[in-house]
């Protein structure tokens, strides 16, 4: 397959060969057929859309994948256990309503949005960011690796993106964008402060 987004290419390479996955909210099933096409993994992908689901076969038929399919909201009804857990291209509250906080999986997350809320809230659940990775593709998309446990992790500025000029730079002029909308206020305070913070890194 050589039809793949940057951004799902890298999501895949966050997963080892020969892994059992569930890719939630699939959509077309492009990831979970290069998974199974490329990585010799076995993957069901899920969606809560009965169309998608239908292009997703009409996918895997295509590129003839190994991949099962399954219409379900989230991760109802699935077997979970020893399998790794991607939900990618949601919103961060999305995202939240899915994962439970009494799983022992590794979770491949990659949101649009609100990556401060959602590492935070992740943690919250009981797990901590193991790896993370920023990649360009239109738009800089940050994608985060969660495993069960408790560890201190930095809720605004990852250690594994501080080093990346690019995105920290995208990440500043983001911050900066909203400072200047802001009228005063200790909100407005406070997202002075985290510029400052981030310019650290610049």
């Amino acid at each position: 397959m050589n039809n793949l987004s940057k951004r799902l290419k890298a999501i895949s390479e966050f997963i080892p060969n020969g892994s059992e996955v569930i890719d939630v909210g699939t959509d077309h099933a492009l990831l979970a057929i290069y998974l199974n096409k490329e990585k010799h993994c076995q993957c069901l992908a899920t969606d809560k859309s009965a169309l998608c689901i239908k292009k997703a076969k009409e996918n895997i038929q295509k590129y003839q994948a190994n991949v099962l399919t399954k219409v379900t909201d989230g991760l109802k009804g699935i077997d979970v256990t020893g399998k790794y857990i991607i939900i990618a291209g949601m919103g961060t509250s999305t995202i939240l309503d899915i994962v439970p906080s009494n799983l022992d999986n590794d979770f491949i997350i990659s949101s649009h949005r609100n990556l401060e809320l959602l590492r935070k809230q992740m943690h919250k659940k009981g797990y901590y960011l193991y790896n993370e990775k920023a990649i360009y593709d239109k738009r800089y998309y940050v994608i985060m690796h969660f495993k069960k446990g408790r560890k201190n992790t930095n809720i605004l500025i990852s250690p594994f993106l501080k080093n990346d000029k690019g995105y920290m730079t995208s990440l500043y002029n983001e911050y900066y964008k909203k400072y200047q909308k802001m009228p005063k206020s200790l909100k407005k305070i406070k997202v002075y402060f985290i510029l400052k913070k981030i310019k650290n890194y610049l």
